[in-house]
């Protein structure tokens, strides 16, 4: 430094003693000055009646009248360096309130602890008698047993051979794996999958939390971006049906609590739509019942049929069936068919056939929207027959067809 004479020397000694490293990755700066701090957070007083701040004793910030003070700050106004306890690093702790030792971060022989912390990021501090590799050095630290981490005094940072290094620096979780759906699945079923991946790490301990994002081209059938946050766990099960036979990217984010993230590999996958429909009560008997009269299914005397959606998309259900009765004086009410619910909100009730309408031979519109939900996915096939009065006695049979096809917005 080139010298300027004795009232400039004078003047930089009333204001400022030592400036310390500046953190460039986050700008934190410490530093001495001779009275209190002025500018950023104090963490403590020092005085040594022969050689200033430097082999110092500490004071803690509720005394005010030692010589020097080691003061923190940074130079973005909207990120804020405090000295409060508890629940902030604690950088050094003090063998007394006054006339002190210090203790390093991490050691407990000492009750007085002096913290530093940050608007933006957390602080870490730890000691090292090599250089800082992240952060900066604060001060340093000596006592007469060699130990260099309790019953010290403080020096600069060229005084002695173990540094404090404190800094705002903080790495982001590791990178999750995705797992389930796997890159490139085609053969995805569920409509609400539960999606999978592995747990990330944090190297200060932060607690972690995941976003998960999907994302696709959407249509007029299909707003397909979803985003879920704040996950706590490894897998998460959307809530939200997902469209069938469309190619989803997804990805998930882990961050720690100071919004340090990683992002995961992308993957893709689709959903082929599967049209499955089981009739799994598909015969009911009326046993002997007398020339024209009528019954039905409805008081499960006989049972109705029962149908159920094991694929993954609504369904619109035909039904047919062949002649029940030879009578010449049969009518088409005779025979008749009608949709119930076996399970709760199973169908589109507008336009399912709820009221007993006349079985022909030709396709007509029985069930619309049936769900596939596992809760909901089961419906009655509900008959009704009245017997000719012509009927010739004996054994009458009819088979079904039910048809099923994928609905328009399945």
């Amino acid at each position: 430094m080139r010298k300027y004479g004795a009232i400039f020397l004078v003047l930089f000694a009333a204001i400022l003693s030592a400036l310390l490293i500046v953190n460039a990755e986050n700008d934190l700066q410490c530093f001495w000055m001779q009275g209190n701090c002025t500018n950023g957070a104090r963490l403590f007083g020092m005085q040594n009646d022969t050689g200033g701040f430097q082999n110092a004793h500490l004071q803690n910030n509720s005394y005010k009248y030692y010589n020097y003070s080691l003061c923190c700050n940074n130079s973005n106004t909207s990120i804020t360096i405090t000295d409060t306890c508890p629940g902030n690093v604690t950088v050094l702790n003090l063998s007394a309130n006054t006339s002190a030792h210090g203790d390093a971060t991490g050691d407990t022989d000492y009750p007085g602890p002096v913290c530093l912390s940050s608007t933006w990021k957390v602080i870490r501090c730890f000691t090292t008698t090599s250089n800082c590799e992240t952060g900066i050095c604060v001060f340093t630290m000596s006592n007469s047993e060699g130990a260099n981490n309790t019953n010290a005094h403080i020096g600069n940072c060229s005084k002695y051979n173990m540094s404090m290094c404190c800094g705002m620096n903080n790495t982001a979780p590791t990178t999750p794996t995705l797992w389930y759906p796997a890159d490139n699945n085609a053969t995805v079923f569920e409509r609400k999958p539960n999606f999978n991946w592995t747990t990330s790490t944090d190297a200060e301990g932060d607690d972690i939390t995941y976003t998960l994002n999907i994302s696709c081209a959407p249509s007029a059938t299909c707003a397909c971006t979803a985003i879920s946050e704040d996950i706590t766990t490894t897998n998460y099960t959307v809530t939200d049906a997902l469209c069938v036979d469309t190619p989803y990217n997804w990805t998930v984010i882990a961050c720690d609590s100071y919004e340090e993230c990683s992002v995961a590999t992308q993957f893709n996958f689709s959903i082929d739509s599967q049209i499955l429909l089981t009739v799994i009560v598909n015969s009911t008997s009326f046993a002997d019942i007398t020339i024209g009269t009528s019954n039905d299914t409805t008081d499960n005397s006989p049972n109705p049929l029962v149908v159920r959606n094991d694929g993954n998309v609504l369904l619109n259900l035909t039904i047919n069936a062949t002649s029940l009765f030879t009578s010449t004086n049969k009518k088409t009410t005779d025979y008749q068919y009608a949709a119930a619910e076996n399970e709760t909100s199973v169908y589109a009730a507008s336009c399912t056939q709820t009221a007993f309408a006349d079985l022909t031979t030709t396709p007509t519109n029985y069930i619309c929207n049936l769900t596939y939900e596992d809760d909901a996915d089961q419906a009655d096939l509900e008959i009704k027959i009245t017997v000719p009065p012509d009927e010739e006695p004996g054994s009458k049979s009819s088979i079904m067809t039910i048809t099923a096809s994928q609905a328009g917005n399945g």
